[in-house]
């Protein structure tokens, strides 16, 4: 399996969907860098938004036009990547930290584009990835006790061994559940715990998911197709 040229596909794909004028809220993680560079090449007259500081400063240097949702209240497009999609579009998200405003960027966006190459492809929520929580810094090991009760939380650390800080100052757990039956459920039920600021769980968020694969990419637009995809009949 070759998957970087499946996300490299995918990400083309996406990239010309954007249409000059449009504005178009970007994500972050592995696949977005793909997107953001094919929109380079591609040169759009359209403004982008990016919901991470890592993709705002590869957008810039790739000569972007860049904005924020303080100028624009209403986004035409939102394009992102995730960890997990399942049959109904639910998702986790949140590896690279950033779900928080991923999640505020895409509530203004009009139509949401997941790109995700086929692994990425689950019957259920939590197969693989962790829910990623982001949690204010104090009281950090109270917040961790609470998640407990519900998961199994780890605090993300890095290579010299300390919290992982994300772009609004605060850590991240990630919390690993047996099964996620009710995605929806299980967000708010996250969100409620004092010192959480928002998970990696995007429920009902995505319009279409765009799917890099062996042969090409496929857009994904309801649940049929999706079954559809899975059962190889696409």
């Amino acid at each position: 399996m070759n998957v970087e040229i499946w996300k490299r596909v995918a990400a083309e794909t996406a990239a010309k969907m954007v249409q000059d004028h449009m504005v178009v809220g970007l994500g972050s993680g592995t696949t977005v860098v793909k997107v953001v560079q094919a929109l380079a090449k591609l040169k759009p007259k359209a403004v982008f938004i990016p919901s991470s500081s890592a993709t705002q400063r590869l957008a810039s240097g790739l000569g972007l036009e860049l904005s924020s949702l303080d100028v624009h209240d209403e986004l035409d497009l939102m394009i992102d990547g995730a960890d997990e999609v399942d049959a109904n579009f639910d998702m986790i998200k949140g590896r690279g930290g950033a779900h928080t405003r991923e999640k505020i960027v895409a509530g203004a966006a009009k139509r949401v584009i997941i790109v995700v190459d086929r692994t990425k492809l689950v019957r259920r929520l939590g197969e693989r990835a962790p829910v990623p929580v982001e949690v204010l810094p104090f009281a950090v090991e109270y917040t961790i006790r609470k998640l407990r009760v519900l998961g199994k939380p780890t605090l993300r650390l890095g290579a010299g061994g300390e919290p992982i800080v994300t772009d609004n100052g605060n850590y991240i757990v990630d919390v690993k559940f047996r099964s996620i039956s009710a995605p929806s459920k299980l967000e708010q039920r996250i969100n409620c715990i004092p010192g959480v600021v928002e998970n990696g769980l995007f429920v009902g968020v995505a319009d279409e998911v765009l799917v890099g694969h062996e042969v090409g990419s496929t857009t994904l637009k309801s649940k049929r197709d999706f079954l559809s995809f899975v059962r190889g009949k696409i």
